[in-house]
């Protein structure tokens, strides 16, 4: 039996995999990953492909659908007859919202073994995976370099995109001893967040910035946390 990865397949961090969106062939080499969750940054959910729905049924692998745009756009023939409505290009396919899920997902090791994808597994997973080095205090010259491996190039949103991810990161309900530990925890984040934990309403946004210039690094606030 022939094992054939997903495109642009390799390992973040021991049980944590990256790649594009899976296929029926590659579901051979997925079983021997043992995964556990498989996290979709693409249009539409893994399990609206029939096939891959019931692998992951009865692998007991969990979906978890981050709704992201399709990153480089529908490919066919264009439909003449349909009126034209032109309409602003993002220069970024996400926002940091995905990426503040992701982490907020990603941070609890109960999560792994675990393969995360975008469609084609190039643009949108290495931003992802870019902000996610900042959390583990990767140098910038570092995560440029690992994106390149993935992306023929980097423009100017998404380096700035990336060197502009300095929010503040809500974690609720995990204890220190269930973070990963490639995601690296200031004394600060814990100390401050339980100081002040009784002063944040409980319907906060998640999101907030720290500064607005390149070089800061996020932060993470830990609420309810036991050492």
């Amino acid at each position: 039996m022939s094992l054939v990865t997903p495109l642009y397949f390799s390992a973040i961090q021991p049980n944590f995999y990256r790649g594009s969106n899976p296929r029926e062939i590659n579901i051979p080499f997925l079983i021997t990953l043992g995964l556990k969750y498989i996290v979709s940054l693409t249009p539409e959910p893994l399990n609206n492909d029939p096939v891959m729905e019931v692998f992951c049924r009865e692998k007991g692998i969990q979906n978890i659908h981050i709704e992201c745009s399709n990153e480089k756009g529908p490919k066919g023939p264009k439909d003449k007859s349909k009126t034209k409505v032109k309409r602003k290009k993002k220069a970024v396919p996400i926002e940091y919202d995905v990426v503040v899920q992701c982490v907020q997902f990603l941070i609890d090791k109960r999560h792994y073994p675990c393969y995360i994808h975008c469609t084609n597994g190039e643009l949108v997973t290495s931003l992802v995976v870019a902000c996610l080095r900042k959390l583990s205090y990767w140098s910038t010259v570092s995560i440029f370099n690992e994106y390149l491996t993935y992306n023929s190039s980097i423009n100017l949103h998404e380096r700035g995109f990336i060197e502009n991810f300095n929010l503040e990161i809500d974690i609720n309900d995990l204890e220190i001893k269930d973070k990963v530990p490639w995601i690296t925890v200031r004394a600060s984040d814990v100390s401050e967040s339980k100081q002040r934990g009784n002063s944040i309403q409980s319907k906060q946004s998640n999101v907030k910035r720290v500064a607005s210039f390149p070089g800061m690094l996020p932060r993470l606030n830990f609420h309810s946390v036991k050492s």
